[in-house]
């Protein structure tokens, strides 16, 4: 935490962490725990904190490196984010809103520029991520995951639960009322907690980024979850589709129902024109191909795994440089006591392939990205990175259709 003229709103959010930090403290083994720490000679932040029982610990200012006066010129922002990164901290904390347009290269340092009340979302995450369901916007102990979306994504969820109860008023079919309902009730949920695991590793991602870690840097986790959350996305529009079906009674047998099939359209465009505008927005369906091209990959062609787009470097280091890179490391250590043949050959091969790519790295362009195609054309995404803004457009494509649906009801 580095700032100043800490307002009434500040504490507020404060306090509301102390709660969770407190909540945390009190789960028996602990997993997971929020630190908060202050520089020793901000006196202003620290009688706050004390006045509010907020604990916290104190620590020194550290002078920018090279590398971070590199990336930020303005000198007392450049002694907190080294101080931040001194402490390991996921975020830096500041009220100084000058600060802000400097966001992305303190993220490339390896930390989170943030204020008071954003910093309770990066919490909540984390917690989630360690198997705590937790929101400040509904803080309910000792909740599962079963019911827990409920709690914590009511603005998410209003619009599918105003549909399901007009739905149920208005005595829709069997079938219409079963397809919100599963769509509701499981998969947004799903989707939810798809996305918060997401986020989660993106933050242990970071840390490892922090660290230098090379063995750990949670990219088997992000792929496991990606694997499941742009099929959920996908899977989402037809499922609207098929509400849309049962709702409408376009008599379409459910196989041939998708949100993207040229009987449904038809069909649609026939019964409400309004909403067959929906389907066919441009910007939906542009999105919609987006999220189907990584969906088909996964469930189809491959595992979405993101990988590194690289430079490759003038020259390639040889075998004989390799050897010497890797004794001099002391990594050859597990070669000396491996009889000669195969399986030391392969070995050696693998240990020479890894300190190659350490040199590719160093031309590396971007981390975690996949090659897509849509419509002929190929470029690289960054899926992860993606992860929050596609709920907010699936969600819009969803609350779209529901909001005009339940006028026909």
């Amino acid at each position: 935490m580095w700032g100043g003229n800490w307002t009434a709103q500040n504490c507020n959010d404060l306090d509301e962490i102390e709660v969770l930090r407190d909540y945390l403290q009190s789960i028996k083994p602990s997993s997971c725990g929020i630190r908060l720490f202050v520089p020793a000679s901000h006196t202003e932040t620290t009688a706050v904190l004390r006045k509010l029982n907020v604990r916290f610990i104190t620590t020194e200012i550290f002078t920018a490196t090279a590398e971070t006066s590199k990336q930020i010129a303005e000198n007392e922002l450049a002694a907190a984010v080294q101080t931040a990164l001194a402490c390991d901290a996921d975020a830096l904390v500041t009220t100084n809103s000058a600060w802000f347009p400097y966001i992305d290269e303190i993220d490339n340092l390896g930390s989170f520029l943030t204020d008071t009340g954003f910093l309770r979302r990066p919490c909540e995450l984390f917690v989630r991520g360690h198997d705590i369901p937790w929101a400040f916007g509904s803080p309910t102990v000792g909740l599962t995951w079963n019911g827990f979306y409920h709690f914590a994504e009511q603005d998410t969820l209003k619009i599918g639960l105003d549909f399901l109860y007009t739905a149920q008023k208005k005595k829709a079919s069997a079938d219409a009322q079963e397809a919100g309902r599963s769509l509701v009730h499981n998969r947004i949920p799903n989707i939810c907690f798809t996305r918060d695991r997401l986020l989660f590793y993106g933050i242990q991602k970071m840390a490892a980024f922090r660290a230098n870690w090379k063995r750990q840097q949670y990219n088997f986790e992000i792929s496991y979850y990606l694997n499941f959350y742009y099929p959920l996305l996908y899977g989402g529009f037809d499922h609207i589709a098929l509400l849309v079906n049962h709702c409408l009674k376009l008599g379409l047998p459910e196989k041939n129902v998708g949100a993207r099939y040229e009987g449904f359209l038809d069909a649609l465009q026939a019964k409400s024109p309004t909403l067959h505008g929906i389907f066919t927005d441009t910007e939906h369906v542009d999105f919609m191909k987006r999220i189907g091209a990584l969906r088909h990959y996964a469930s189809h062609r491959g595992s979405l795994a993101p990988g590194k787009l690289i430079e490759k470097p003038e020259r390639e280091p040889t075998n004989e440089e390799l050897d010497a890179e890797i004794a001099e490391a002391g990594a050859d250590i597990i070669l000396h006591f491996m009889p000669k043949g195969e399986l030391r050959d392969s070995v050696q091969e693998m240990l020479r392939y890894n300190f190659k790519m350490a040199h590719y790295e160093k031309g590396k362009v971007v981390d975690g990205v996949v090659l897509i195609e849509i419509d002929g054309k190929w470029g690289f995404i960054n899926p992860a990175n993606d992860t929050e803004w596609n709920f907010q457009k699936f969600l819009l494509f969803m609350n779209q259709v529901l909001t005009e649906l339940v006028t026909c009801l």
